[in-house]
């Protein structure tokens, strides 16, 4: 569960840069279907899909307080997504 949003923390989330400037990494470099994937599992967690615990081992509790929720932080993953230009 939730594999392309573990597979961006690992890759790209956790460089230090921020994770919008790390989401414009991505885009940069990934195809077309993970993007999809990840957007979908993002759509996922901004439904309440999730269990927070088992995200807080995953992706850590970090982004989680940093955005008062997984929700939130979801949400704006989707809108850098939405809004990058190549």
């Amino acid at each position: 569960m939730y594999k392309q949003v573990v597979y961006w923390v690992k890759n790209y989330g956790s460089s230090g840069a921020g994770d919008q400037r790390a989401v414009q990494d991505f885009m940069e470099c990934e195809t077309v279907e993970i993007v999809s994937s990840l957007k979908l599992e993002l759509a996922n967690i901004v439904q309440g899909n999730f269990d927070q615990e088992n995200l807080d081992k995953l992706i850590g509790a970090k982004r989680r307080l940093r955005h008062d929720s997984y929700q939130e932080w979801a949400k704006l993953m989707l809108l850098w997504i939405a809004s990058y230009k190549a």
